[in-house]
């Protein structure tokens, strides 16, 4: 038995990641659409070591951490009970909005509630502190 032929699409060679092609331009003048709003709690960040100021990158930077199962559980219960009453938080939502908090207690306590200069990746010392 022989497998039947596939049927043509127009979406052969289309990827989700590629930029939508343009639209037919109508007659009439163009109208630029609003620009969306930052998110909530986003403030001014400085550029990452390597990009010039101003430009924005495309993704968030994805930061990784060691934690307990257990502790992790707790994180995920805190957000799936208390979605309904505090929004729906993402897991990376939950803890940058728990980390900004702590850093933004630090600078408080220890930087008169400025922000600290950035510091790149990699710059922070790695591994385990000599003599432990």
């Amino acid at each position: 038995m022989s497998r039947p032929t596939p049927r043509k699409t127009s979406l052969a060679r289309l990827s989700p990641t590629d930029p939508p092609p343009p639209a037919a331009s109508a007659p009439g003048p163009e109208v630029a659409a609003p620009a969306a709003p930052p998110p909530p709690g986003a403030g001014p960040v400085a550029a990452p070591a390597g990009q010039p100021a101003g430009e924005k990158r495309k993704y968030r930077h994805k930061v990784s951490f060691y934690q307990d199962e257990d502790d992790t559980a707790r994180v995920r219960a805190a957000i799936l009970h208390t979605n309904h009453i505090e929004g729906p938080r993402s897991l990376s939502e939950f803890i940058n909005h728990a980390v900004m908090a702590e850093v933004e207690r630090l600078e408080r306590k220890h930087n008169a509630g400025q922000p600290w200069p950035g510091v790149g990746a990699r710059e922070l010392p790695q591994g385990r502190p000599m003599g432990h």
